[in-house]
């Protein structure tokens, strides 16, 4: 059964915008073999095929995922370009890797061994930089065991990666990039097919180098987390004021007490949306948008959020939840989490809309 939408609460995606941002990262990063689109967690909750379409309009050749799920999907779509998974997947799996021709992660020795085992499995090489999530060896010795192991096995070395953790760092990027270059320098990595170390934060910060021909593209295709004032905003999640009502001094709305009146006469508007959207009770605090006004945030619950207003505001007046990229950076300062995190955690209870 097609459900319809009805629920006035929106997340627009500019699909144009997408496409446009692209074409404009290629063009000022001239150079990379490889434009490698980071398309995980359902293209940073963006979601749907659309999206890594606008990508591909816009000029990226080859796409990274984490699940493989993800990753059987995106070659369900797209027969012939090249595919990473991000994330090293068990023993017993790889071999469903090889038949769908996903490369595969590897970080450390035993994922390496285990590798090694399946005929016609394309590998990269996860290196670690100091600080890498999957670990790995930090030590040249070490990091050419897992590549011999590796090269005398079954498989194919299809190349290496390295991921940056403070790309806004320009310092503890280039200890990370220093790493990389002691552990691989009795590599030939001209020999490799992808030799990966840029990505959205490092690109406009360090100078492209030589042996390196891909580049990973994620946050900077949406615009987010990055100064290049060039690159449009790509998403914003409205919804529209259910009803606005008058409290009196003392009174309180919402489970818990979770918010009291301090006067006579504060209003508050409710919005429908809520933790059951993924729009958690981290947001209370921070402000949404209604016109160019700025209101907080006093109360979420599983399908309402109450956002306390002034006398000028009242039902069915829009609200801006997400406006624009420079809010996200503000929410995510105030949820402490990942400039993306807000996106992401909206699941598929909110509509998408896409637009061009």
């Amino acid at each position: 059964m097609k459900m319809d939408h009805f629920r006035p609460t929106i997340a627009t995606i500019n699909l144009g915008a997408i496409k446009r941002n692209t074409s404009k990262i290629i063009k000022k990063y001239p150079g990379y073999r490889y434009y490698m689109a980071v398309v995980k967690a359902d293209c940073y909750g963006y979601r749907g095929k659309k999206v890594t379409d606008a990508m591909l309009a816009g000029g990226v050749n080859s796409l990274a995922a984490s699940l493989l799920e993800e990753g059987l999907t995106l070659r369900e779509y797209y027969p012939n370009l090249p595919i990473l998974l991000l994330t090293p997947v068990a023993r017993e799996l790889l071999p469903m890797l090889a038949d769908h021709r996903l490369m595969a992660t590897v970080a450390n020795l035993e994922q390496a061994q285990a590798a090694a085992s399946i005929p016609s499995l394309d590998v990269l090489i996860r290196a670690n930089g100091g600080c890498d999530i999957l670990g790995g060896p930090t030590n040249k010795d070490d990091f050419e065991e897992i590549y011999r192991t590796l090269k005398c096995g079954k498989c194919n070395i299809k190349g290496i990666y390295l991921h940056s953790y403070n790309g806004e760092s320009k310092d503890e990027t280039q200890l990370e990039y220093n790493l990389f270059a002691e552990m691989t320098k009795d590599i030939d990595l001209s020999a490799l097919d992808i030799v990966s170390i840029s990505c959205s934060l490092s690109l406009p910060r360090m100078e492209k180098l030589p042996y390196c021909n891909a580049c990973r593209l994620g946050n900077i295709m949406y615009a987010i987390e990055t100064e290049d004032e060039e690159l449009e905003d790509t998403f914003s999640l409205s919804s529209r004021i259910l009803s606005v009502y008058s409290l009196k001094k003392g009174q309180s709305v919402a489970y818990s007490h979770a918010y009291t009146a301090q006067a006579d006469g504060e209003h508050i508007a409710a919005i429908p949306i809520g933790f059951g959207d993924g729009f958690s009770k981290t947001n209370i605090g921070r402000d949404v948008y209604i016109g160019d006004k700025r209101y907080p945030i006093v109360a979420v619950t599983m399908d309402i959020s109450l956002v306390l207003v002034d006398s000028t505001v009242s039902a069915n007046d829009t609200v801006m939840l997400i406006r624009d990229n420079r809010h996200l950076d503000e929410i995510s300062a105030h949820i402490h989490g990942a400039t993306e995190e807000a996106i992401c955690a909206l699941n598929k209870r909110v509509f998408r809309e896409y637009i061009d």
